[in-house]
Order: C-alpha cells, then structure tokens, then sequence
C-alpha cells in the first residue's frame, strides 16, 4: 500500500491515470489521423476532379477547348500535383478520336488496365503520392447537359481524370493539427490537476492539518472544535468524533486520576503498616533480648542515612529502613539462658548464639517477596566481617551483600555508642578509633570512609533516639 501525504498519493495516482490516458488517447490519435488524412487527400483529389471537369465543360461551352491545355497546368501547379492526365473512354474515343495534348491519354494506357467505375485510390508511399482516378459519367439532368456534345448514353463513362497529388503538405499540416490536438490536451490535463491540487489543498489537506492542531488544543485546554467552520461534511463529522473521543478521553483520564489517588493513599497505607509491622517485630526481639530501647528504630533510620550517603537510589533507601529492624529476628530462636545471660557467653554459648542468623534466615528466606528476601540477607549476613573472618558464611570483601555490610557498621556503632547491661557507653573518639581500626577487617573501607565523614551527624543521631529529643532539631 502507498504510503505519503495526500497530495503525493493523489498525484502518483492522476499520473499514472493520465499516462494511461495519454495512451489511449495517442493510440486513438493514430488510427484517428490515418483516416483524417486519408479522408483528406481524397477529399482533396475529388474537389480537383470536380474543377478540371467543370473547367473542361466551361472550355468547351466556349469553344475554346484548343486552350485547355493552359488551364490543367494552372491546375497542377497550384494544387501541388505531380501528374494529371485526361483520360479519354472508349465512347470519347470513336468520337473524336485520340488525343495529342500533354494531359490527355487512351484509357487503354491505364496502369489498371480500364477506367474503374467508380472512383479508385491507389498509395504510393515510397513516393509519397496518392493516385487517384476518378470516372466521368454522362449525365443529362443540370445545365451540363453531356448528351448535348456526345453521342452517348445517360450514365455512359465518357473519361476519367487521373491525378497523382502530392501529400507532403497534407501530410504536414494534418500532423501540425495532430501535434496542437495533443498540445490542447495535455494543457487542459495540466489544468485539470492543478485544480485538484487546489481543491485537495483548499477542503482537504490544509483542513486535515488544522484539524490535527486544534485536536491537540482541544486536548490540552479541555476545550472543544468548532466543527462548523469546515465546508466538508466528512471534515465535520471527523471533527464531531474527535470533539466526543476527547470527552470521552476526558472522563477516562479523571476515573484514572482518581484511581491513581486510591492507589497511591493504598500504597502509602500499606508502605506505612508494613514498616510499623516490621519496626514493631525487631522491637519484639528487642524485648525478649532485653536490649537497649529504641536499638531498632536507631539501625533502622542510621542505615538509611549511611545508604543515602552512599549514593543509593531512593527505593533502596526505603528498603534498608524497612528492612534493617529485622536483623536480629533469629534470636528468638537463641534460649533465655544465653540470650539473657549477663555475663560473658562461653565458647559453646557463643556458638549457639551466632546461630540466630542462620534462624533469622530460615524464618525470612522462604518468601519470594523482595522486602523478605532483603531482610532475610541481612538478618544472614550482618555479622560477615569484611575480611572473611565473620559468621556464619565467612563471606569477604563484595561477597558480603552491601545491605548487610551498612547493618554490620551500624550495629557496631550503636552497640559502642549506647550503654548495655554489660558494659558502659564508649565514648565518641574511641569509637572512631575502633572503626578506623577496623577499616578493611571488620567493615567495607568504603562504608568507614563515609562514617569518618559524617560522624557526628550519625552520633548526634543516636544521641537523639537515646534522649528521645527531636532529630530536626539536633540535625
């Protein structure tokens, strides 16, 4: 199928019909001046035949036959004749016998063998000539009176004229008509489509386009076409149908933007719940641990801080503030007497309760939720040190998932940061020290250089979620 603007399409189509107009109309034209010229020169050769015998009857009339002679060479040279000859019939002949002027000859000297009882035509085209010979009949109705001067019968063939004419000039000027009929023909054609293309331009492709337009402002001011200014009952009805597809389009649009404010009041419904759910778990183990209050909120919102300052995207922030409080949710697994033991774990203590990561990942892993599975790496992976000596994968470096890695730094530091029932507060430069420290063994290098940077906006934020004041107001 062509594809193109309207104008183009029509134009291709009008050339291909005029072309095939024009071969049509050129193959017409042929057969059409072949038989115009045809018709021409003999016409041509008769008008001639009708002069000369009217001329000979005139000479005779006037007894002046002996200068007829003068006569049939006016006539030849002035009607572009190569040969003319009287031809004298058998009747004529035992008449007044033969004849010694130039034109005149025995119809036994014809080519043809006799005079033709009507008149016959004969082409010569390797000359270029038409031969004719045209009989004369007696006749004896009119004022030339054949009987009067011979001895024939009415309806008697007295002679014939023999002529042989020239076409060049014919040929010339039916061909000068032929080319001014076709020169008028491809003008008016030229006409033809320069009109189309005014009136496709007019009521057509100038209206389309500025019906596209004032769609588009229609669309954008919520406003409507003025389907009456178009001349074109199609453009009207088309302008009609966008007028109601914008309505239409309209209504769609407010039922989606109210459907889009559901979603998003639903979404930040079950964002908020599913992050008081998941705060309100971590401080469950929070309880039973007997840990330091506010131990969840403080991973919670310090992993954020440290992901934002690491340069991760919005929604992973979100995610390691929503996911981080569950970190230690193995320990509900770990018995009383260790978790809640005051005094230092032995050996085989401490080994029961480094398991509580591998519990909080086969309580966390078997959903294929991607908040669960996030909680799940960290709950398993927060106590991997950077340089392969933690538990319980002896993950190292970049094989430690970073979620994991900015839990394991946070944990650190507000286990160092805030007073336990085994031990006191650190104070802030020794707890710096201790990370410097433990650049590259415990924690990511990366991870350490970003709490070197920011360490008292982080130890401010903790103090803050200790003493229970305003973060916006000590930030």
């Amino acid at each position: 199928m062509q594809k193109g603007s309207i104008k183009q399409i029509t134009f291709t189509k009008l050339i291909q019909i005029f072309l095939i107009a024009i071969a049509i109309i050129s193959l017409v034209m042929f057969f059409a001046y072949q038989a115009f010229f045809d018709y021409t020169v003999k016409t041509k050769a008769l008008e001639i035949s009708n002069i000369v015998k009217a001329g000979l009857t005139s000479h005779m009339k006037a007894g002046i036959m002996e200068k007829r002679e003068y006569f049939l060479n006016e006539i030849q040279s002035t009607n572009n004749i190569k040969e003319l000859n009287i031809i004298r019939g058998e009747a004529i002949l035992k008449q007044h016998g033969t004849s010694t002027y130039k034109h005149e000859k025995s119809y036994k000297e014809l080519k043809s063998g006799g005079i033709p009882l009507e008149a016959q035509f004969y082409w010569q085209k390797e000359q270029n000539t038409l031969r004719a010979v045209i009989p004369y009949r007696a006749s004896k109705d009119g004022e030339l009176n054949c009987l009067t001067c011979h001895n024939v019968q009415d309806g008697e063939i007295l002679g014939a004229l023999e002529i042989s004419l020239d076409v060049n000039q014919y040929q010339t000027l039916t061909t000068t008509y032929g080319f001014l009929l076709i020169f008028f023909l491809l003008f008016f054609a030229f006409l033809i489509i320069l009109y189309i293309f005014h009136f496709i331009g007019k009521y057509i492709s100038k209206p389309l386009a500025n019906i596209a337009k004032e769609a588009h402002f229609a669309y954008t001011s919520q406003s409507k076409i003025d389907a009456q200014k178009y001349h074109v009952d199609e453009l009207k009805s088309l302008a009609a149908d966008l007028n109601n597809l914008n309505q239409v389009v309209f209504s769609k649009e407010k039922e989606l933007e109210d459907k889009n404010l559901q979603l998003k009041q639903l979404h930040s419904e079950i964002e908020s719940t599913l992050r008081e759910i998941m705060m309100t778990i971590g401080e469950i183990e929070e309880v039973r641990s007997n840990d330091v209050k506010n131990h969840t909120k403080r991973v919670s919102l310090l992993s954020a801080t440290i992901a934002k300052d690491y340069g991760l995207s919005e929604e992973d922030v979100k995610l390691i503030e929503l996911t981080s409080p569950l970190h230690d949710i193995g320990k509900i697994g770990i018995s009383d007497a260790i978790l809640l033991k005051p005094g230092k774990l032995t050996k085989e203590e401490f080994e029961i309760m480094k398991t509580h990561t591998v519990i909080g990942y086969n309580i966390l892993g078997h959903s294929q939720r991607r908040t669960l599975q996030t909680a799940a790496e960290i709950a398993y992976g927060h106590h991997e040190k950077f340089d392969g000596s933690g538990y319980p994968q002896g993950l190292k470096g970049e094989e430690i998932p970073l979620f994991a890695r900015i839990v394991a730094i946070v944990d650190v530091l507000d286990a160092l940061l805030c007073k336990r029932v085994y031990k006191e507060a650190w104070s802030t430069e020794a707890v710096l020290d201790y990370v410097i420290k433990e650049r590259a063994k415990h924690f990511d290098p990366q991870l350490v250089d970003i709490v070197i940077n920011n360490f008292e906006k982080y130890t401010t934020l903790i103090e803050c979620l200790v003493d229970g004041k305003s973060l916006e107001k000590n930030l």
